[in-house]
C-alpha cells in the first residue's frame, strides 16, 4: 500500500512538474541582471515597484488595488519588465498575470505591499476577492512587519472558481533548493513549514537578504488544464539571533548579579571585623 501510494505521489509531481514547463512566473530580479556603472545605480533611485515576468508570451497582466480597483500593466517594449503603476494607496495589491489557449489556463499571482496614502480598505477584501479560477490563496496573508518566516506554519487554501478543491496536489519549491509537496483536505486547506534552507545565517534581519517560494498547483476540468502559482518572498526565523542574544543577555546580567552580591558580602564582612 505505501509502495503504492509513493509511485500516486511520484505521477503527480511528475505531471506538475510537466505542465508548469516555462509556466508564467513573477520575480523581484531578472534572471540576468542588466549590466550597469554604479553612477547610474545612484541617480536612479526610483520608488517604483518592478516585477519580472518569466515567460510573458500572450500574457495579461492585472493590478488590482485594495478597493478593487483594476489596472491592466503592460511590459516595458521588448522585455518581460514591469513597472507597477502608483495608485494613490498604501497596503497590499494584487499583480496577477494571465494566458490562454484552447485547452490551457495559466496564471501567476503575487502580492505587493505599496506606500502611499491610507487605503482605508482591509488586506482581507482583496485577499479573499476570487481573482483567478484557479487560485492559491494565503490564510492568513502575512501583514505589515510580518513576514513568511523558516520554522513556521502557513496555511494555504486552493480554490477552483470559488469553491475550495479537496484532494489536490500542492508543491513549494524554494530558491534555496528545497521541494516539498502535500494535499488539499476537505476544505481545500494544505499547509507548509517553511524549510530552514538559509545558509551562513547572520545576527539580524537585515544581514539575511530573503529569498523566494513558490506555491504551484493543477486542476483539469472539462478538457482544459488550469495551471496556477503563487510566490512571496521568506526570510530567515529571527529566532537565530534572538536566542542568541537572549543567552548573552542572561549570562551578562547573571556576571553582574554575582558582582553585586560579592561586593555586599564584602561591605559586610569588613563591618564585622
Amino acid at each position: 500500500m505505501k509502495n503504492k501510494n509513493m509511485i500516486f505521489i511520484a505521477s503527480g509531481l511528475l505531471s506538475i512538474s510537466h505542465l508548469c514547463y516555462a509556466e508564467l512566473l513573477w520575480s523581484p530580479k531578472p534572471k540576468t541582471p542588466p549590466i550597469t556603472h554604479k553612477i547610474h545605480q545612484t541617480n536612479h533611485r526610483i520608488k517604483e515597484k518592478i516585477f519580472y515576468l518569466n515567460d510573458n508570451t500572450h500574457a495579461h497582466v492585472k493590478f488590482i488595488t485594495p478597493s478593487l480597483n483594476i489596472k491592466i500593466v503592460n511590459a516595458q517594449k521588448d522585455s518581460n519588465k514591469y513597472i507597477l503603476p502608483k495608485t494613490g494607496m498604501d497596503n497590499y495589491h494584487a499583480l496577477l498575470a494571465e494566458r490562454k489557449t484552447d485547452n490551457t489556463y495559466e496564471s501567476s499571482l503575487r502580492y505587493v505591499s505599496m506606500r502611499d496614502k491610507p487605503s482605508g480598505y482591509s488586506p482581507r477584501k482583496l485577499i479573499k476577492k476570487n481573482k483567478l479560477p484557479l487560485e492559491i490563496v494565503p490564510e492568513p496573508m502575512i501583514r505589515e512587519h510580518w513576514h513568511f518566516y523558516t520554522s513556521n506554519n502557513h496555511n494555504y487554501k486552493v480554490l477552483f472558481k470559488g469553491k475550495p478543491l479537496a484532494d489536490t496536489w500542492v508543491t513549494l519549491n524554494t530558491s534555496n533548493g528545497s521541494n516539498l509537496d502535500a494535499k488539499t483536505d476537505i476544505d481545500g486547506m494544505v499547509s507548509f513549514i517553511l524549510p530552514e534552507d538559509f545558509k551562513n545565517i547572520q545576527p539580524g534581519r537585515r544581514a539575511n537578504q530573503p529569498e523566494e517560494f513558490i506555491l504551484r498547483t493543477v486542476h483539469i476540468s472539462h478538457g482544459i488544464t488550469y495551471k496556477t502559482n503563487f510566490s512571496a518572498p521568506y526570510s530567515v526565523n529571527p529566532s537565530h539571533w534572538n536566542s542568541n542574544i537572549g543567552g548573552i543577555l542572561s549570562l551578562s546580567i547573571g556576571f553582574l548579579s554575582g558582582i553585586i552580591i560579592m561586593r555586599k558580602h564584602n561591605r559586610a564582612s569588613r563591618r564585622a571585623s
